[in-house]
């Protein structure tokens, strides 16, 4: 009798956490991906550095916080590795910023990375060369903060790194998981934020 009345109450707690979960599942979903997003205060730095891998949104909100005035050096450095023949993401990056106004001059180029691990150690290299000690950091909404993290690993407590996701990008978190695009790139930041977990930067299967 004892065991039946404790499968009883199993199975009601289970039928609750059932509608609770029916009920609460978009809010859980969506608060989940949005643990993906970190921003911090927008404040002055040295440089903007844009990561590669949106559409045009990414160049377009850097160019429009380099055009505010956000970089006190007046230098916004474009880093993505490879793309095609023999165009970097870096160097499709510059001419999407040059045609939107931005002095060539102003551009610095890290076109050698193939991953965010590698984005961030050769940007120290830039950094460091340059003498800067502060930079803007603009990647997509999903990947910030696994990018803040990646950076701060890599480049150390020397130099500041301001978390400043796209507004321009076209990923939107609500009701994610209802649409194919915005459901594939968060799974696969998820996944990739386990890797990191598992091995860290530095580890010989840690770059992703």
């Amino acid at each position: 009798m004892k065991i039946l009345l404790k499968l009883i109450k199993l199975i009601i707690a289970l039928a609750l956490l059932g509608v609770l979960l029916y009920f609460s599942h978009g809010f859980i979903l969506n608060k989940a991906a949005e643990y993906l997003y970190y921003k911090d205060e927008l404040k002055p730095a040295d440089v903007i550095v844009i990561l590669a891998g949106e559409e045009t949104g990414q160049v377009e909100y850097g160019v429009k916080l380099f055009k505010e005035g956000w970089a006190r050096k007046d230098r916004i450095i474009f880093s993505g590795g490879p793309a095609v023949w023999k165009y970097s993401w870096a160097s499709l990056m510059k001419e999407h910023a040059v045609h939107l106004g931005v002095p060539s001059k102003a551009i610095l180029l890290e076109d050698k990375s193939r991953n965010t691990e590698e984005k961030a150690g050769f940007t120290k290299e830039i950094m460091k060369r340059y003498g800067y000690t502060s930079f803007i950091l603009v990647t997509s909404p999903y990947h910030s903060r696994r990018a803040f993290k990646i950076f701060g690993k890599i480049i150390g407590d020397e130099i500041k790194i301001i978390s400043a996701p796209s507004e321009e990008s076209w990923f939107r978190f609500k009701n994610w998981w209802e649409k194919k695009r915005e459901r594939s790139v968060v799974l696969t930041e998820f996944f990739k934020f386990f890797w990191f977990w598992i091995y860290p930067v530095g580890t010989p299967n840690g770059s992703l």
